[in-house]
Parts: C-alpha cells; sequence; structure tokens
C-alpha cells in the first residue's frame, strides 16, 4: 500500500469517531450539564485524534525512509542527525581516546551506516513547536502549523485542563472551529509526508 493510501485509511476511522460524536455534542436535547460532558469528550478526543495522526504520519515516514535508504551518508543533514542519535549518544559517553579514535573512521562508517531512527516521541503534549520540530527531522516544512499556532496552543491546553479535572465548556461553534484548524493541519501533513517521500533521497 502506497504512503498516501495508509494516511488515508488512517485518517477515515479518525474522521468518522469525530463525526459521530458531533452529532451527539450539537444535539439540542442535552441539558447544561449532559453539554459540559460532551464538551469535555469533544476536546479530549479531538486532541487524541491530533496527536494520534501525527504520530501515526510521522512513523510512516520515517519507517519507509529506513527501507528505502541504503545509508546515511545522503540524508538530508536533519534527518541524518536524527537516525544518528543513539550513536552520538554513545560516542559522546566514551572516553576520550576512544572518541578520538570514533571520529577518525566516523566518516566511513557514516556510509556503511543504514539509519535507524528512534520511536517518534510525542511529549504527550504535542505543542505546535513540538510538532514543528519532528517535522524537522524528517526535512518538512507544514504552513498550516503557523497559520493554526494559536487554536492549537489552545487545543492542547483544554486538553491537559482536562486531564487535571478543570472544567471545560464552549459552544458548538467554538468546537467547530477548532476542529477546522486540525483537520487542516491533518490534512497537509498527509500530502507533505507523501510528497516528501515521492523526492530525493528517498526516489
Amino acid at each position: 500500500m502506497e504512503p498516501i493510501d495508509e494516511m488515508q485509511k488512517e485518517l477515515g476511522w479518525r474522521e468518522t469517531e469525530l463525526a459521530l460524536l458531533k452529532v451527539f455534542f450539537q444535539s439540542g436535547g442535552a441539558t447544561a450539564r449532559q453539554h459540559d460532558v460532551l464538551a469535555r469528550a469533544a476536546w479530549s478526543l479531538l486532541y487524541a485524534h491530533y496527536e494520534g495522526y501525527a504520530k501515526f504520519c510521522l512513523t510512516l515516514f520515517f519507517e519507509r525512509a529506513e527501507k528505502i535508504q541504503v545509508n546515511c551518508s545522503m540524508l538530508p543533514a536533519k534527518t541524518k542527525e536524527y537516525a544518528l542519535l543513539r550513536e552520538l549518544k554513545r560516542i559522546r559517553n566514551l572516553p576520550d581516546l576512544r572518541l578520538i579514535e570514533e571520529m577518525e573512521g566516523f566518516a566511513t562508517k557514516l556510509s556503511q551506516m543504514k539509519p535507524k531512527f528512534p520511536e517518534v516521541d510525542t511529549k504527550s503534549n504535542l505543542w505546535p513547536n513540538v510538532l514543528e520540530d519532528l517535522l524537522s527531522f524528517a526535512d518538512i516544512k507544514c504552513n498550516s502549523i503557523k497559520k493554526n499556532r494559536q487554536l492549537l496552543n489552545v487545543l492542547v491546553r483544554k486538553r491537559n485542563g482536562i486531564a487535571h479535572g478543570q472544567a471545560v465548556s464552549a459552544s458548538y461553534a467554538d468546537y467547530l472551529i477548532q476542529e477546522n484548524a486540525v483537520y487542516e493541519v491533518m490534512y497537509e501533513l498527509s500530502y507533505e509526508i507523501d510528497a516528501r517521500l515521492k523526492s530525493s533521497p528517498f526516489v
């Protein structure tokens, strides 16, 4: 299955869940208490799918990059850095003499080393800057993150507030604004990752 097909399939079930919850959220028959509970559920689910989908897409990218790329030497600088995180950490912890020996042969080793990327870590709080940092390791820019930065920050803050027992209530119209921002990021993320895997050095 092509990467774009995998991402569309993943996005599809997430969109279905959010759509089902919206049916209840916009219902006019709920009491004030029920509306507050639905608002908390809606914000929590929206965040879960925002973080979950971003992690899915980035994991897909790095798994595909590992399979495609024979060695680290041709990777973009930030992607190369991400692929070598474990190895660089190991080298930094060596005694001075061993460190010098490793550095002398590192260029040759790099040309033979197959990329091995760490697990994508969203820090369990996918602030816009965290997502941008992760995308930078994939050599990807997603302009919709900058465009929707304030809304994404609000989403993470609301999710954290709910997790800590704070009251969160919002109108259906407020929720839709937030959801539209998340979808804009999700759609662009899919497009940019697919496009990156179809460009050098991955083709």
